[in-house]
């Protein structure tokens, strides 16, 4: 009479096999919601600091801001047109960082001589590039030079 022993643990074999997919598929499930609720915040910020970078230049006859403070005629100008300032200046400190020696007339030259260049003047505060997930229109960099393009 055969042992029922060796059915014991070939379903104790797939019962491990399914809890190890079952603890991968809520790791990666994990991952997605956390990675989900970092790039939501960051995707507005750069939105926001594109559109108050071209804000700014169109309102300065391409004139860089010098600083932070120097946005706030941006954002309310934005605000005046019934444009949505989706992060506020104080809370987009947090995210993004602009270098604020820019001279646009270099970027000028630059966008003529090269209708695909890049920048990285607008970052996240460790300089690598901001999270866009919201179309390649609300990228910062990319924002300023089709405006600079135009110009």
């Amino acid at each position: 009479m055969p042992s029922p022993r060796p059915q014991v643990a070939v379903r104790k074999r797939i019962f491990q096999i399914l809890a190890a997919i079952l603890v991968v598929a809520l790791l990666t499930i994990a991952y997605s919601a956390v990675s989900l609720w970092r790039k939501i915040p960051e995707s507005y910020a750069a939105w926001t600091a594109g559109n108050l970078m071209v804000e700014y230049l169109q309102t300065h006859i391409n004139q860089w801001p010098r600083d932070w403070d120097d946005l706030k005629s941006a954002t309310n100008s934005l605000l005046q047109r019934g444009i949505p300032v989706y992060v506020p200046l104080d809370t987009l400190t947090q995210f993004v960082r602009i270098d604020w020696q820019v001279d646009t007339r270099d970027l000028l030259k630059m966008t003529h001589a090269h209708s695909n260049a890049s920048i990285r003047a607008v970052t996240r505060l460790d300089g690598s590039p901001l999270w866009a997930k919201w179309g390649s229109d609300t990228e910062p960099n990319g924002k300023i030079m089709r405006y600079l393009d135009t110009q």
